[in-house]
């Protein structure tokens, strides 16, 4: 050949070789969605760092590890001549997000040179295997071209965030469970425990704390990395009615989300569904039919209120990656029929994993396509809601929102200003006193006002008036109907309607506070914060001297309830200490001596909580606020009660919980196999019996409270239970108790508390004597005004007066019950003592 047509040739190879990208199937073996084939993360993760080598398109960035160690990955997608300057466009971005100090026409120069930033969360349900699986295909038909649009074109407008896998954890364990039944009756089957360590299916409800360290990297993307103008979280949902929901999403609206967004969502949605049916792809419902965007706490509706326009899809379920087949017969009512939200009804028949990454693929490159048509205006209206929010908000909204930096519980008080800062909202500090609407406040107290870019957020989380729509029909609610941080953390703040004067700073950092430790014989630490339970759990580990006081104490001038601890100074404790202090900067108070004081002496706990063989969310939730403020327990299975628990345990916890699933268990006919089959039985009841008998504590939460009840006979009952929704229905939403403080159960707690009730129980003595020798009544529902946010329909007389929190003697030991969520998802801070006092009650005398 000629050298010079050899040359040429060999040229000519070049955009070829660069294209050369190792397909999913080549890498796994076989086609991504493969009947039975399932990738794991560490897989997952593999591919991605391979095609990133291989491709100019693709970059890979570590944003995080996962609860237990596991890297967590993001591809930045884009083409070849943006990805130098993403830097570049991230800073656009940002710039766009605070319309403050950038005018109209600076505003408009940034949206033509900027492009438009999309996130794609993938397999956050773990168990919802097909959009981790199809991340892989959407990655390499990115990277080499194979998309029904003009790829180069596309991400030249485009950058695309692709998280291939938001819970790396879960789809390890789903993905070993699945392949560990391959081939018997049990394949396919739900995993008998929670798929993340501490949430399960919770975790995409972590949205409003941030409280699990998958949260906190995807948040810090989204609200301080990358400011992404739109994001898109696929999911996947029931077999038997549509093949796939695209939002719009159900009423009601948050009146606080700007339109734009929900206009956004409408587009993107629609086109979506254009796409599908452009492809022959059938069953795609839309309009309203599927999903509410009232509560925040979720990734995609919490970014609502920070002005990114935000989408999930549901697409229908495998048995994990086994095909299901689908009767005609078996689809619901509504999918069997033509409709305008439902114009091309599925037949029904067998349906894949494959196909799930078919319309998972197919929905994610429409949005790009929708992305780039339009990628001036996503980000000019990016700026304007910003723009929006700080000059308009709505009638009624407040000024400002003001939180005392002295408190009760001042290290709360600090965790709550640094999960709102976290959350994107801007927050000052005044420097000097200052009066807001005939309130005194002082230097120091933390000022959010309402005019910032994410005004919508801020309202949402702090505003009072959070009152789910009484015409809306209740089944409608997903989730919680209220969410106010303040009120859950039992943190004292202000509304402020009107301007007001003050001097203050913005606060870049939250300074804690300096912690001394006084040269005293004993230190004393208030019960009131819930950090000091952190501090003495800590220090009993140095096996020295702790006791609690009986009734309130006068320390270095100040007043401490009843409860606070006393803990003598010894070497290993003054060891000890000082990173304690620096950990949970709750302040240490000197004590010359403890004569003539009643003390109660603190035993070190022994903790068992209980944990069936069915996923039990609320559990996962106990153990992470016990792990957070490092008490030691043990996890028990079934098996484990039995013989003399109080060899080994103190106290023992069981979460919410049915009453019968827990003495009854999986079932011999369930999808279960044999070794997770069965709960607790009558043997454990009675081994619970003897154990409460003999001096143990067993402290149950709501549902689970049942189980006691009725297996223990304890006189008292659920005054709630039987009542039809009509009569008395309080979901998900923000009620008020009465505390009884001086009792050893309520100590720390203020007189009057918010508590998180979701169609919760409410107690009432049953026989002569209750309330004295026998049964405790230490947190009652008040006497009228119950609820305090979210949503009630029928009467509040059921509930009204009613106990909320029991304790019942047994012999040497006792019954608490605890009538609501005292540890809601790790968010009800200002309820979690009334679990940490249940721990930590001494035996009976």
């Amino acid at each position: 050949m000629n050298p010079a047509r050899l040359i040429a040739a060999l040229v000519s190879l070049v955009p070829i070789l660069a294209q050369a990208q190792t397909s999913p199937q080549a890498f796994l073996g076989h086609q991504v969605g493969a009947d039975r084939k399932v990738a794991d993360s560490r897989q997952i993760n593999a591919y991605f760092t391979k095609l990133a080598a291989e491709s100019e398109r693709v970059s890979v960035v570590e944003i995080g590890k996962s609860t237990l160690g596991e890297p967590m990955l993001m591809a930045v997608v884009t083409s070849e001549k943006n990805m130098p300057h993403v830097d570049r466009y991230r800073a656009i971005a940002k710039r766009l997000s605070d319309p403050r100090g950038i005018s109209a026409d600076e505003a408009r120069k940034l949206s033509e040179e900027g492009k438009v930033i999309v996130l794609i969360t993938h397999g956050l349900h773990a168990s919802e295997v097909g959009s981790s699986q199809a991340s892989m295909e959407t990655a390499y038909k990115l990277a080499v071209g194979d998309t029904p649009f003009d790829s180069a074109k596309v991400l030249d407008d485009v950058i695309v965030l692709l998280v291939p896998i938001a819970n790396p954890d879960g789809l390890i364990k789903v993905a070993d469970w699945y392949k560990k039944y391959l081939g018997t009756k049990y394949e396919g089957g739900d995993i008998p425990w929670l798929y993340h360590h501490y949430a399960g299916h919770d975790n995409n409800r972590d949205g409003i704390m941030h409280n699990l360290s998958e949260t906190r990297s995807i948040n810090k993307v989204l609200w301080h990395d990358w400011f992404p103008q739109i994001l898109s979280d696929p999911h996947q949902m029931g077999a038997t009615g549509a093949r796939i929901f695209v939002p719009p999403y159900m009423e009601p609206a948050d009146p606080n989300v700007h339109p734009l967004v929900y206009r956004g969502i409408g587009l993107i949605g629609s086109r979506m569904t254009f796409d599908l049916q452009s492809a022959g792809m059938k069953g795609a419902v839309h309009d309203q039919i599927f999903a509410s965007a009232w509560w925040k706490g979720t990734l995609t509706c919490g970014a609502t209120v920070r002005n990114t326009t935000a989408v999930f899809t549901e697409i229908a379920w495998t048995n994990i990656a086994s095909p299901v087949h689908v009767d005609p017969a078996e689809l619901q009512d509504f999918y069997t029929r033509k409709s305008l939200r439902y114009p091309d009804p599925w037949p029904g028949g067998w349906w894949r994993l494959r196909d799930v990454v078919d319309y998972t693929v197919k929905t994610s490159m429409s949005l790009l396509q929708t992305a780039s048509v339009q990628k001036f205006d996503w980000l000019y209206n990016y700026y304007q809601m910003g723009r929006d929010a700080v000059e308009k908000g709505l009638p009624g909204d407040p000024y400002a929102f003001v939180i005392p930096a002295a408190q009760h519980d001042n290290p709360t008080t600090l965790k709550l200003i640094e999960v709102l800062k976290f959350g994107g909202a801007e927050i000052h500090q005044a420097t000097t006193p200052f009066v807001a609407d005939g309130k005194a406040f002082a230097a120091g107290d933390f000022i959010i006002f309402s005019a910032q870019p994410y005004r919508p957020y801020v309202v949402n989380a702090l505003s009072r008036e959070r009152r789910y729509p009484d015409d809306v029909v209740p089944g409608v609610l997903r989730d919680d109907a209220s969410w106010s941080l303040p009120l859950q953390m039992g943190v004292q703040y202000s509304e402020i309607k009107n301007p007001f004067k003050a001097e203050f700073r913005k606060l870049d950092e939250i300074a804690v506070p300096s912690v001394s430790l006084p040269s005293t014989p004993y230190l004393v630490f208030d019960t009131r914060a819930n950090a000091s339970y952190a501090v003495a759990v800590a220090l009993l580990k140095t096996k020295s001297a702790i006791y609690r006081s009986s009734g309130a104490l006068q320390v270095s001038g100040a007043t401490l309830p009843a409860g606070s601890f006393i803990v003598e100074s010894t070497d290993q404790v003054k060891q000890a200490l000082p990173a304690l202090l620096d950990k949970w900067r709750v302040e240490a108070y000197g004590l010359d001596n403890i004569k003539n004081l009643d003390l109660q002496p603190l035993a070190k706990p022994r903790i068992g909580v209980y944990q069936s063989f069915r996923p039990n969310m609320d559990e996962g939730w106990a153990r992470y606020v016990l792990d957070d403020l490092g008490f030691e327990f043990t996890t028990l299975r079934n098996a484990d009660l039995k013989g003399d628990l109080t060899q080994s345990f103190s106290a023992i916890l069981f979460a919410n919980e049915a009453a019968d699933r827990i003495k009854s268990g999986n079932s011999a006919d369930s999808e279960y196999p044999p070794e997770v089959q069965g709960g607790i039985g009558a043997s454990g009841v009675a081994a619970l019996k003897a154990f409460a008998a003999k001096g143990g504590t067993i402290v149950a939460i709501d549902n689970a409270a049942m189980l006691f009840v009725r297996e223990f006979g304890l006189p008292v009952r659920n005054a709630l239970e039987g009542l039809k929704q009509e009569e008395f229905w309080i979901p998900s939403s923000l009620v008020r108790i009465e505390v009884d403080n001086t009792q050893p159960l309520g100590f720390g707690m203020p007189d009057e508390a918010t508590a998180m009730f979701i169609q919760s129980a409410a107690f009432s003595p049953q026989v002569p004597g209750a309330g004295n020798s026998l049964t405790r009544i230490v947190a009652r529902y008040p006497r009228d005004r119950v609820l305090v946010q979210g949503a009630m329909k029928g009467s509040e007389q059921p509930i009204v007066g009613r106990a909320a929190v029991v304790e019942v003697k047994q012999q040497q030991g006792r019954v608490v019950l605890i009538g609501f969520r005292e540890h809601h998802r790790a968010q009800t801070y200002g309820t979690y003592k009334l679990l940490l006092n249940a721990l930590l009650l001494p035996a009976q005398k």
